[in-house]
């Protein structure tokens, strides 16, 4: 039996293309609702922000264009080496710390033992739980007079003053900024090492290799793109941290003398407590930079070192 295509019927090539146009434009109905949300939320606010960071705009009053007077003032203002500072040292420390904690557990909660699962959703409780509660609960337990400075009192050990100290303000900050965001990096390293091939570790074993050189040969290597989406995540995140910082100092104020003043809180504090809504939006137009450039240098050497990545 044969077919006799000269008897199938086709549509003519006006058909067709009101048949595309009109797909298209379904297609332009579906997605129309999404982008008017990207337009309203992201674009929008960005423009807007880059023109306010060009006024002196103090939300009650009319907006003066200032040019880029509120960029020269963020070279010459006296806070910012500190801000700068205490920023880097929030990374540095919360960064290889966190990673290291989370890769630890991520590690030990990766074995095959009855009620695993529920340590797991134990430790991933904090990620969930809202940040000025856990700020809360925290600023009580380091409290000059808290639960940590009792029990340090009972094993005769002096006082530490861990958010009134600027010399260890900044650290309890980052300790409890690490110990909220463990359960978010196991999750990730924990899905990481699940997709890591048995066969291979199973032929390492077989060859002698023992449980470090597994690791570290083995399993450290395949889970790179995990680690680097860590880090990645960990340096944008530690130049918009705000919000524990805000919970745990001395809210508008920041930590003693200015110890815990890191960029994101003093971008707000500049914005919404001196009403210097130009100057904030300058400020977070240099934390983009900052952070645009972190990215794309990370982004470059990435190959160095993460798998699959030559």
């Amino acid at each position: 039996m044969t077919l006799n295509l000269a008897a199938v019927p086709r549509k003519a090539g006006g058909s067709m293309r009101a048949d595309r146009r009109g797909e298209a434009l379904w297609g332009l109905a579906f997605i129309a609702p999404s982008m008017l949300g990207v337009l309203a939320f992201t674009l929008f606010p960005v423009f807007m922000g880059l023109w306010v960071s060009l006024t002196d705009w103090r939300i009650i009053g009319t907006a003066n264009f200032v040019g880029l007077d509120n960029f020269r003032t963020l070279l010459s203002d006296p806070l910012m080496p500190k801000v700068i500072r205490n920023t880097l040292h929030y990374t540095m420390l919360s960064i290889p710390l966190g990673i290291a904690a989370s890769l630890l557990f991520a590690v030990a909660l990766n074995q095959k033992i009855r009620g695993l699962a529920l340590f797991r959703t134990a430790y991933y409780l904090p990620v969930i739980s809202a940040t000025v509660a856990v700020g809360q609960i925290w600023r009580w337990l380091l409290a000059d007079s808290g639960l940590v400075n009792v029990l340090l009192a009972q094993l005769h050990l002096p006082r530490v003053g861990w958010l009134s100290d600027p010399a260890f303000a900044l650290t309890s900050l980052t300790l409890v900024s690490v110990w909220r965001g463990l359960g978010f990096n196991m999750i990730i390293f924990l899905a990481a090492l699940q997709d890591v091939p048995e066969d291979l570790r199973e032929a390492a074993r077989i060859d002698g290799a023992n449980a470090w050189q597994l690791f570290w040969h083995i399993t450290l290597p395949l889970i790179t793109p995990a680690l680097f989406f860590t880090v990645l995540m960990g340096v944008i995140g530690s130049f918009q941290s705000f919000d524990l910082v805000y919970a745990m100092t001395d809210g508008h104020l920041g930590g003693p003398a200015d110890s815990t003043k890191v960029m994101g809180f003093y971008i707000w504090q500049q914005a919404f407590v001196f009403m210097k809504m130009g100057y904030g939006a300058a400020l977070s137009y240099a934390v983009f930079v900052i952070i645009l450039a972190a990215t794309l240098l990370q982004w470059r050497v990435r190959r160095r070192w993460v798998f699959g990545e030559e």
